[in-house]
């Protein structure tokens, strides 16, 4: 998950001594130097890191509080949830349904950390991921590109990352000027912080840090369901309520697990409503317009018959 707020909430910096990676973005990300007398807790810098029992090169954002945070799809967390995570039965899954018995194609508007993209990837879906925050889409590209290029990976893991597609971009602004079709949206927003519970993990807090509180997930919806033709997904936490949208529309289906809530809006479900609803404001605007005339006042099971609408 992430924050879609309208601009990067903390400044990252980079150290004078830091890696090739780190320093080929410094340009790009306008990172400013930081010299090592003024660290402390509270500020974030860019450069890489060889995570243990491994010689990987990873970029990171580093914190004195927090520790480096990278992102690596072929080991730790993110392989244990493909591995044992449920496969096509966890509700992230189902939340996307399928379309004449095939998997719909996903763009994930909220990419984040890519927890939930790669999971849907290494299950056959096709997934663009949508990130606003150059900082968080550097760490993304970091690790998509380091999973390409590692060496005798077999074909299916390969293609997995084929299927994944990243651009750094304004979520709300690509839906709405996007030429091509979009099937599903799915979104899933920072959570609300909660004063009574225990510290959000590493990466959330670096997100919370580095990006700043949801400030437009009304705004995503709102495109998100005027493009999807399929369905757009949205994940809450259970008992959280629903994102406002401008049409006042509801969720027509939930899929649930012990912590979380995937709203679902079908599209076509949400059409068939809204032709209801112009049916029977059109037949009201009609019988009043009948009151005056006294002609035959319809009903919404005759409405198909009365000349006015053949």
């Amino acid at each position: 998950m992430r924050s879609m707020s309208s601009a990067e909430n903390t400044t990252l910096f980079i150290k004078a001594n830091a890696c090739t990676k780190a320093q080929q973005l410094k340009e790009t990300l306008e990172l400013k130097e930081l010299p090592d007398d003024l660290l402390h807790d509270n500020l974030f810098w860019l450069d890489c890191i060889t995570p243990k029992k491994t010689d990987l090169n990873c970029l990171a954002i580093c914190s004195l509080q927090q520790g480096p945070v990278f992102i690596d799809f072929l080991a730790g967390k993110k392989a244990h949830r493909r591995q044992f995570g449920g496969g096509m039965g966890q509700p992230l899954v189902r939340a996307m349904g399928k379309i004449d018995n095939r998997l719909p194609r996903i763009v994930d508007a909220t990419a984040g950390m890519g927890s939930d993209s790669f999971v849907l990837a290494s299950l056959g879906f096709d997934v663009t991921l949508l990130e606003r925050s150059p900082y968080v889409s550097a760490l993304l590209a970091d690790a998509l590109q380091r999973a390409l290029e590692t060496a005798g990976l077999d074909s299916q893991t390969l293609a997995i990352f084929q299927r994944m597609h990243l651009h750094n971009t304004d979520s709300a602004d690509f839906i709405a000027n996007c030429p091509d079709k979009i099937e599903v949206v799915y979104m899933d927003p920072m959570y609300p912080e909660k004063k009574k519970k225990a510290a959000a993990k590493k990466e959330m807090q670096l997100l919370q840090h580095i990006i700043g509180p949801d400030m437009d997930s009304e705004r995503l919806l709102n495109e998100a369901l005027k493009k999807a033709s399929y369905r757009v997904v949205v994940k809450r936490p259970k008992g959280a309520p629903v994102i406002a949208n401008q049409f006042n529309i509801a969720p027509t289906s939930a899929v649930s697990s012990p912590n979380t809530r995937y709203d679902i809006y079908s599209i076509d479900a949400l059409k068939q409503k809204l032709s209801i609803c112009n049916k029977r404001q059109a037949i009201k605007s009609f019988n009043l317009a009948c009151l005056h005339s006294r002609s035959i006042i319809v009903s919404i099971n005759n409405l198909d018959k009365h000349p006015y609408w053949k």
